[in-house]
């Protein structure tokens, strides 16, 4: 071997030892000079684009983009089917977010001879984060045509049904990458969220047990199954598994606040506030973790840090997926005066007729306010007064200065319980419904809503069911009348009481309809829904049964709630049984005149 030659191979092999230790000008250094005293013509081209590679490498690291980017490209031109020139470039790209260039280059890379898989891969990520779903779906589609036997081929595919909440369509990509590979747990994981989602909790059960059989300390499985088994009620399985995911990784703030979570349903909230404070300690700005403390916060009247944890609730994907996403600002206590703002609909419609009470606030400041809500309480909301206008949110968005989702008006009005908004009624229903018959003076029209939406997370603690009044349907002086929607109103039929209690079930499609048939009975008695808040904003009587905890709003004590004045509310004595509640309020109906 000659001298220059021992030289050259003295400083490549130096190059890569600098390289390796992260000492990238010096090993820049070494290969500047290898190419000095070669005669590049003469190299091997395996070890040529090797070189060039590390080259660009070392560039790359000490944040020289413009260098690495001609190193890349040069390599390209001496080798253009030379696959790791293309990741590399294109990580250079990304780096100085050049999205156009990045673009490109992928699709030179997936049209190369030599088909990678993981180019499909890169530029398929690339579309999904640019919300360009259907170029993403496209080239997924192709990709596993073309890599038909490739187990990531299929996982890519089955992430990208799940990224758009398409969990169903996302199970035949997930089982086929089982089919290729039952050996690899990514899929059987990915599954297991799917039906999770799907509500096919022993199926997702049985994925992620499959994932434990394989790789049994695997911290993030044992929190997803413990999450699952949560939903289950299996609250000790859910224990079990989410104390082995922290015991195998002590900073997984996830796990610590699904713990939380678990302690928070059992309505022990000593436990769950200890675990939620963990993970916040580990990730202070943890999205969940944060909006269950506020609930916790609120629940107690702390409502200083109650509202400001709520806020989280905005990263929230379930909320996040209903919110309209509007150019303008947000709203955060600039002056309104002459200025128009859109209070925003969220969440359920106890909600938002529970915090439409502040667009007052809102006029009072000088605002134009615009509501855009849910088709169902556009009529309804048009009572309130001086306001500017109402629309669903179908409608097109006018012309307007802010925006602001519409519980965050607590959180910005500085909410106590001394200074909640209580001027009623604020929802002005003047007019009466002809579904409600005239009976005698001495008669008391009642109307009553058994159960909450089964729709709703709380379903079971908020559910009575008709069975529990049939007893009552007998007092002498009442006629009774049925507010219930939904797939529980056919209670009525199932049980025969037609003659005791009126179905007004198929008049309920709108809020306005509902208030008319509120403003001609004498006495609501519901559970925990809409119904309820709707005859407090509309200042009228109603008795409304509530679980044991209760939902925050309802406080954890006495027959009153700060948020209403015409309600009053009677609890469980006991968690999950309404026997004392039913009998609390078959004495008070007594005591208004009836009589068995």
């Amino acid at each position: 071997m000659s001298l220059e030659q021992n030289e050259y191979t003295h400083l490549i092999i130096s190059g890569d030892l600098f390289l390796k230790d992260s000492q990238n000008d010096e090993a820049i250094s070494c290969y500047k000079k290898a190419i000095q005293i070669s005669d590049i013509k003469q190299w091997e081209k395996k070890v040529l684009l090797q070189f060039y590679n590390n080259l660009g490498v070392a560039y790359k690291r000490k944040r020289d983009f413009l260098q690495a980017e001609k190193i890349f490209e040069e390599g390209i031109r001496l080798e253009p089917n030379h696959q790791i020139f293309y990741t590399n470039l294109f990580n250079i790209y990304k780096l100085q977010n050049r999205v156009s260039a990045m673009e490109s280059l992928l699709l030179k890379a997936i049209n190369l001879p030599q088909k990678e898989l993981r180019h499909f891969i890169t530029l398929i990520d690339f579309y999904k984060d640019m919300k360009n779903y259907k170029k993403a779906f496209d080239l997924a589609l192709n990709c596993v045509t073309l890599f038909k036997d490739k187990y990531d081929a299929q996982l890519t595919l089955g992430n990208l049904f799940v990224g758009i909440k398409s969990y169903k369509q996302a199970l035949d990509p997930y089982l086929a990458a089982i089919a290729i590979d039952k050996n690899s747990t990514s899929a059987y994981n990915n599954i297991g969220v799917a039906y999770k989602e799907l509500g096919e909790y022993e199926k997702a059960k049985a994925a992620y047990e499959k994932v434990l059989e394989l790789k049994e300390n695997d911290p993030a499985v044992h929190n997803n199954l413990g999450n699952l088994l949560r939903n289950m009620d299996d609250f000790a399985g859910s224990i079990k598994h989410l104390e082995r995911s922290i015991a195998l990784n002590p900073s997984y703030a996830d796990a610590y606040s699904n713990l939380g979570a678990v302690y928070k349903e059992k309505k022990e909230y000593e436990n769950a506030q200890k675990f939620y404070a963990k993970a916040l300690s580990l990730n202070p700005e943890h999205i969940n973790a944060n909006f269950d403390m506020s609930l916790i916060e609120l629940m107690r009247g702390n409502y200083a840090l109650g509202w400001k944890q709520y806020e989280f609730r905005l990263g929230m994907d379930e909320l996040i997926s209903k919110l309209y996403r509007y150019k303008t600002p947000i709203w955060r206590g600039e002056s309104l005066v002459g200025k128009r703002i859109i209070l925003q609909n969220e969440q359920g419609f106890g909600d938002n007729i529970m915090f439409i009470r502040y667009a007052t606030n809102f006029i009072a400041l000088g605002a134009k306010v615009i509501i855009r809500t849910r088709a169902e309480l556009v009529e309804l909301f048009k009572t309130i007064v001086d306001i500017e206008a109402v629309y669903s949110e179908e409608e097109e968005i006018v012309s307007h200065d802010y925006h602001l989702p519409l519980l965050s008006s607590a959180l910005l009005f500085q909410t106590t319980l001394q200074n909640i908004p209580s001027s009623f009624p604020y929802l002005h229903v003047k007019h009466l419904s002809d579904l409600v018959k005239k009976e005698k003076k001495d008669v008391l029209k009642i109307g009553l809503v058994y159960s909450s939406s089964r729709t709703n997370k709380d379903f079971k603690n908020k559910y009575l069911g008709l069975e529990n009044f049939k007893s009552l349907f007998k007092l002498k002086g009442s006629a009774w009348y049925s507010l219930q929607a939904g797939e529980d109103a056919k209670e009525i039929k199932t049980l025969n009481l037609e003659d005791s209690i009126v179905d007004l079930s198929e008049h309920l499609n709108d809020f306005s309809t509902t208030a008319s048939i509120i403003n001609s009975l004498d006495l609501i008695i519901t559970t925990d829904t809409s119904v309820a808040h709707l005859c407090g904003a509309m200042n009228k009587r109603a008795w409304v049964m509530v679980p044991r905890p209760s939902d925050w709003r309802w406080m954890q004590e006495g027959e009153s709630t700060p948020w209403y004045k015409s309600l009053k509310l009677f609890r469980q004595s006991k968690s999950g049984s309404w026997k004392s509640v039913i009998t609390e309020i078959e004495n008070s109906l007594k005591k208004e005149g009836l009589k068995k």
